[in-house]
């Protein structure tokens, strides 16, 4: 993993959520290992069949959607933590302080902070 993978990784994701891009999608959901877990914002735990139930329902939910992704530091080889901007048509609507852990060449688990 590096940055620009998860450059490109939130970038399939934006795609599916503004414009319901299905191969974008798959290929987020492709990069994630069978055991991964999200940690989000409020302190829930989801699994990997979770996530994808509930981005599966959401395609082309969020029109105007970006994600960059900035500020990427690797704490190790296969542990990142990066700042992710989330705005609507230019108007910033979260930020978030992430930290990603890689094994296999796959996300296994990613905690999200909000930022204030």
């Amino acid at each position: 993993m590096n940055g620009d993978f998860l450059v490109r990784h939130h970038h399939q994701l934006t795609a599916w959520l503004r414009d319901g891009d299905a191969e974008s999608l798959d290929a987020f959901l492709g990069a994630h290992h069978d055991t991964f877990v999200l940690v989000t914002t409020d302190g829930a735990i989801l699994d990997l069949a979770t996530l994808r139930g509930s981005l599966r329902s959401a395609g082309a939910s969020q029109p105007g959607l970006s994600i960059e992704v900035e500020e990427i530091t690797s704490v190790t080889p296969e542990v990142y933590r990066f700042l992710e901007r989330h705005s609507v048509d230019g108007v910033v609507v979260g930020v978030r302080v992430v930290t990603a852990v890689m094994g296999d060449g796959l996300l296994l688990s990613v905690q999200e902070t909000a930022r204030r």
